[in-house]
């Protein structure tokens, strides 16, 4: 009995202890690029680092990082050696051993070169002689489409040197770390730039280590939305880009007559003010319950059902649909939205104010629900026949599908 009492006291003193130990870091292998891993008076730092941080903080989950280069940083995570490396476009290679998480930061790539006739050649043009950071993410990208590349060293500023001498004429490079890169040099030459893509930069996280740690990946992407950028500007060649996109997109669907219809019988209902402030409070309520009478009732109908189809038909651009009648109530909606009543945000408040066929572009930020940075594009809807404004049209458009791949 006693021997018993003694193994039983010791099984309790052992979960105890065990309890008390703190969780083990995760470790994570990064590599120097500028602005997003750097050194500075010892200690790194940079963009990426700061949002995961900021995430690392929030999970009150210990870490560690380790500084490499980033083929090993893959090869230390293909080996079990490290949990996970950052910071990675998705890269198909590495899709066998680790899952990437929700995107921390967005890269902006460009083509540079001295010679601004360069940059409109097809990018397969014998004559091109392409440089790129050794292992990079664009690296990576143009040797997937079969893209010869010339010259791969580890640093840009070696590239950027290259290219003073001419033994390369084009680079392939994020337009942050470039300009980066830019600053420090002191006899530098004008870089003509062309617009490619935007590519969304996370973390690879060893299936090994989620198989032990179930709930961290999504614990880990719930923390994202917080940490990430509030948001990233666009360029003003960006927005007209996306004024033409949505101008189309509009222009072919945007007064289909169910849409229409919905809008003009929408206008002619209760707006008093009690009544629209009591459907967004029910509206915020059913968003965490269970019950939805009046979401489910709203996504029922005909003209939510058509934009649910135009979503899923351009899938993956645009991330959500909605209209809202000319007070900013609800009148059909792709998918749920955080809110019924629009008219309190800015983005309606803009587009509202704009005279036919104008677009409000908000800035590019994070998305929680869809995993993906978009910009919110804002059209006011005119009725055809008497000029009145009816509502506005809103697109969640999501970023790295709506500029796509941008070879020549």
């Amino acid at each position: 009995m006693f021997r018993l009492r003694h193994m039983g006291l010791l099984l309790v003193l052992a979960s105890v202890f065990a309890a008390a130990q703190p969780p083990v870091p995760v470790r994570l292998d990064t590599s120097f690029e500028e602005p997003y891993q750097v050194v500075v008076d010892g200690q790194l730092g940079g963009l990426s680092v700061k949002v995961l941080e900021c995430i690392f903080n929030q999970l009150q989950q210990p870490y560690q990082i380790q500084l490499t280069s980033l083929q090993r940083a893959r090869l230390n995570v293909s080996r079990q050696i490290a949990d996970g490396f950052f910071s990675s476009a998705p890269n198909s290679l590495v899709d066998g051993y680790a899952v990437l998480s929700a995107p921390l930061l967005m890269e902006k790539w460009y083509w540079y070169a001295l010679d601004p006739s360069l940059l409109n050649l097809p990018i397969w043009d014998k004559q091109l002689k392409i440089g790129s950071v050794l292992g990079s993410n664009s690296t990576i990208w143009l040797e997937s489409r079969g893209i010869k590349v010339e010259q791969k060293v580890p640093r840009l500023e070696q590239l950027v040197e290259m290219l003073r001498h001419g033994r390369i004429n084009m680079v392939l490079a994020d337009s942050s770390a470039m300009h980066s890169t830019l600053e420090q040099i002191e006899d530098k030459q004008t870089l003509h730039e062309r617009f490619v893509r935007y590519s969304p930069l996370g973390v690879y996280f060893s299936k090994t280590f989620l198989d032990g740690h179930p709930d961290f990946l999504k614990a880990f992407n719930r923390q994202v939305e917080s940490c990430a950028p509030a948001s990233i500007a666009l360029s003003d060649a960006e927005q007209a880009y996306l004024r033409q996109l949505v101008a189309q997109h509009v222009a072919r669907w945007g007064l289909h007559a169910d849409l229409l219809a919905a809008l003009r019988a929408a206008n002619q209902r209760e707006n008093s003010a009690e009544r629209i402030q009591e459907l967004d409070r029910q509206w915020r309520r059913e968003r965490i319950l269970e019950e939805k009478p009046l979401i489910r009732r709203m996504l029922n109908l005909q003209p939510s059902k058509l934009l649910a189809g135009i979503a899923q038909q351009y899938a993956p651009l645009f991330n959500e649909l909605f209209i809202s009648d000319a007070s900013g109530q609800l009148v059909a909606l792709s998918e749920s939205t955080s809110d019924y009543w629009q008219a309190d945000e800015l983005d309606f408040q803009r587009a509202a104010s704009l005279p036919r066929d104008e677009v409000y572009i908000g800035a590019i930020e994070y998305d929680g629900s869809t995993q993906s940075f978009q910009s919110k594009v804002s059209a006011p809807l005119y009725d055809p026949d008497t000029d009145v404004l009816l509502g506005v049209i809103s697109l969640g458009l999501n970023i790295e599908t709506a500029f796509g791949d941008n070879l020549p």
